[in-house]
């Protein structure tokens, strides 16, 4: 068997390309360096060099930064739109609290998923000038609303706001019906 995959059984121009191929997966290879790294110990996040106080090794990446989204209620990109107004909504004003040059206040649509206190939340919506949809419907645990992102993040800190986020919406162009 082994002499059928011999260079001398196959006809030239194949075996250089069976070379070639071999010679490069090699160098792939040698480029990657070591694919496969021992997983650390249930519980601990670093080494254990570094545990017991002894310097890291250079070749291992540090661990990610642990980050805390200022609102953990709100949803993807949504948190970012909602503390990127809030930050130039700060810089906007000046020592005097008021400025004419505060960006100004975007309304989305979201969705809003609760764990109870559906009619609570409803009526502080409504408190702001805010009509929730599916308020009154048993069937629909959540509610549908129009909000400015000023408010977004009072609405995450109301009790049994468990997540907000913006609805999947395909793209207008492009579709096929």
């Amino acid at each position: 068997m082994l002499a059928l995959l011999t260079a001398r059984n196959m006809p030239q121009p194949l075996a250089l390309i069976s070379l070639f191929l071999l010679l490069t997966a090699a160098a792939a290879l040698l480029a990657c360096g070591p694919v496969a790294q021992p997983a650390p110990a249930e519980g601990n996040a670093f080494p254990v060099a570094q545990q017991e106080g002894e310097a890291a090794d250079p070749t291992e990446p540090p661990p990610p930064p642990q980050v805390t989204p200022t609102y953990p209620n709100i949803r993807n990109s949504l948190q970012n739109d909602v503390v990127d107004y809030e930050e130039a909504q700060d810089a906007a004003s000046g020592p005097s609290g008021q400025s004419d040059s505060a960006p100004a206040d975007t309304t989305v649509f979201v969705e809003i998923f609760l764990s109870g206190n559906k009619a609570e939340v409803a009526a502080w919506l409504r408190s702001k000038g805010i009509t929730p949809e599916h308020a009154d419907d048993p069937d629909i645990s959540g509610l549908d609303a129009h909000v400015p992102l000023s408010l977004l993040g009072e609405l995450s800190r109301q009790d049994g706001v468990t997540g907000i986020q913006q609805p999947f919406q395909p793209p207008t162009t492009g579709w096929v019906e």
